[in-house]
């Protein structure tokens, strides 16, 4: 394959902030993204991390809840009452025991929850998914009926759920379904276009209008 063919780095040419007190996590963080094409800085605590927004503003936020000085919910607050802040994405970090902080996150508008400890993987895509428009904490409108229908089945073949497809690339999918599928389940797409079946694992799932959307990470094969 000839170098001028290669697709761009998932992050390429986007300014994100990385807010965190801890340096192993700043650390990793800063490499990994630097490394999906992303242009990088980094705060210690929400004030440093408010001078740096309003001084060069970025396309998306990641933020720590717990910080000393003003903490993750504090800068959120600072954002979201100013116009020229309110509208950057955030995505939150915080600990997977932590649902009171999933629930509150949810309520503030934010795009994501990036549950620690993390893969690295797993925050790139994140961060490119919010990136493309994608807001897995709030959803989107229910699909239209002229989305493609899928069927789910578990790990064994057995149909789970039938459900409407509402966005797939190499990388992942999210569908629409009636009802949730298990977080880290196992399950195989049947997609009726174009014609195929693919492997993935359940990621989040989040609750809109009486239905359930799931993102999924795809596995690397996929058999006709």
């Amino acid at each position: 394959m000839a170098f001028g063919s290669l697709p761009p780095p998932p992050l390429a040419s986007r300014h994100i902030l990385v807010v965190d007190d801890e340096a192993s996590i700043l650390e990793m963080l800063e490499a990994a993204l630097t490394g999906a094409g992303a242009r990088v800085t980094t705060a210690v605590d929400g004030t440093t991390a408010l001078v740096a927004i309003v001084n060069d503003p970025p396309d998306l936020i990641l933020l720590d809840v717990k910080m000393p000085g003003m903490d993750g919910w504090g800068l959120l607050e600072r954002l979201s009452g100013a116009p020229r802040t309110a509208r950057i994405p955030v995505a939150l970090e915080t600990c997977v025991e932590d649902f009171v902080s999933f629930d509150k996150a949810r309520r503030e508008g934010v795009a994501a929850f990036i549950s620690k400890p993390f893969r690295v993987a797993d925050v790139v895509e994140t961060c490119r998914r919010i990136l493309t428009g994608s807001r897995p904490l709030q959803g989107t409108p229910p699909p239209e009926n002229d989305s493609p229908s899928v069927q789910v089945r578990d790990a064994d073949g057995n149909l789970v759920a039938f459900g409407f497809l509402l966005d797939i690339d190499e990388r992942g999918a999210q569908i629409d379904a009636s009802g949730p599928l298990p977080l880290g389940q196992t399950i195989q797409l049947e997609l009726k276009e174009p014609d195929r079946t693919v492997e993935a694992e359940v990621r989040w799932v989040t609750a809109v209008g009486g239905r359930y959307q799931h993102g999924l990470v795809l596995r690397p094969r996929a058999r006709p």
